[in-house]
């Protein structure tokens, strides 16, 4: 038996507490000892050794800085979370050393976690586990624009503030920003098509992404909306009020929805459902799905065959809701970007075509050969790889 950490410092959707969770009990399915060092300590799974992860200084609100322009690179967004501010890296790492040496781990899984992966490297067997966008390849020179724009900050400057904050924690400078994320191994809980990096990743190995539950390949003939969003939107009117308007038949699931917002809903003619929809009840009622483009969302539709409208709101869901469109299986709208006339009329424009929703059936049985094993065993199998290495 052995003891392994797994930790989580990033991305706030529910999706990484339940990966995190899934590899932990596959992990000690096996037979191992799982300890988690999470973001959100109250959302984990009951039944392990629980630590709270060090924190980014964006996600203390007394302590985060507000960024200047929407991120263009992973760079920016390491800016973004403070990491370029003098002693917040190396105090994460101090950090995550004083967990190391309690914890003693015979090797670590790092899930969204660039400041663990930067503390065992070297001293740890680890591995690297993430979507595609969490985990840009280390190989990289730098870290490229995921938008076509330049990025927001010099990406030499950041490289040399962290080496600063890796020698104060005793450990060795970097050559290129992106080696912060190097592991013994790296699997990418993606398929290659949402890959915002696909097209520079060398012998790369991607597994499973990981969403809930199974379902048959739609036929066509749904007849309602799947609307579902994770409760992090706010003004809504542009968007009931435009699937209210659309004339079609509108279900919608949303875990922070208040009960007054809900009656609302209610009103305009939206079916709410208050509990999670099985991915099966939703390929049997739809014809359409439109989300905040998360990723398990996204591929759960990608493996049903529905065709997807994508209302992202920030860097991730937009290269997300880009690789939809550039396979002919969505459209996009920015969230909040339209008003309520419009909203309608893409609602019903994208309902009533019939090619995209071909599409997405034929391209379905090449996602579901996919899904075999799930990524909780992937990970569990790579771990115990490099215990006997």
């Amino acid at each position: 038996m052995a003891r392994i950490l797994i930790g989580w410092e990033l991305g706030g959707g529910s999706g990484h507490t339940v990966n995190v969770a899934a590899v932990a009990e596959e992990l000690r399915r096996r037979g191992h000892d799982p300890v988690l060092a999470v973001q959100q300590t109250g959302e984990a799974p009951a039944g392990f050794e629980i630590w709270q992860a060090p924190m980014w200084p964006s996600l203390i609100a007394t302590r985060g800085r507000r960024a200047v322009g929407n991120p263009n690179s992973f760079g920016d967004i390491l800016v973004a979370l403070g990491g370029s501010q003098e002693g917040v890296l190396a105090a994460l790492l101090r950090a995550w050393d004083g967990i190391l040496r309690a914890v003693r781990p015979d090797a670590v899984v790092a899930e969204f976690a660039p400041a663990l992966l930067a503390a065992t490297a070297g001293r740890w067997p680890s591995l690297a586990l993430g979507t595609g966008f969490s985990l840009p390849p280390a190989t990289l020179a730098t870290f490229p624009s995921l938008t076509g724009a330049a990025p927001l900050h010099d990406e030499r400057a950041l490289l040399a503030q962290v080496n600063r904050e890796l020698a104060a924690a005793g450990r060795a400078p970097l050559a290129a920003l992106p080696a912060l994320l190097r592991a013994d191994r790296a699997l990418v809980q993606c398929f290659r098509e949402l890959d915002p990096y696909r097209d520079c990743r060398d012998g790369v190995d991607y597994v499973a992404p990981h969403f809930s539950g199974r379902a048959p390949i739609v036929d066509g003939r749904g007849e309602e909306v799947f609307l579902y969003l994770n409760g992090m939107q706010r003004s809504l009117d542009w968007l009931i009020g435009g699937l209210a308007d659309s004339g079609l038949r509108v279900r919608m699931h949303d875990p922070r929805m208040r009960e007054a917002d809900i009656a609302v809903l209610e009103q305009a003619g939206i079916t709410f459902e208050r509990k999670p929809v099985p991915l099966e009840r939703i390929a049997e009622r739809s014809r359409l799905v439109i989300s905040h483009t998360g990723l398990g969302f996204v591929s759960a539709a990608l493996y049903a065959g529905l065709p997807h409208l994508a209302l992202p709101y920030d860097l991730e869901k937009r290269a997300t809701a880009a690789a939809l469109v550039d396979a002919g299986l969505g459209r996009s709208v920015e969230y909040n970007s339209v008003d309520r006339a419009a909203m309608a009329a893409l609602v019903a424009d994208a309902f009533a075509d019939e090619a995209m929703a071909a599409r997405a059936i034929a391209a379905a049985p090449g996602f579901r050969t996919r899904t075999d094993p799930p990524s909780s065993a992937a990970a569990a199998e790579a771990a115990e790889a490099l215990l006997a290495a």
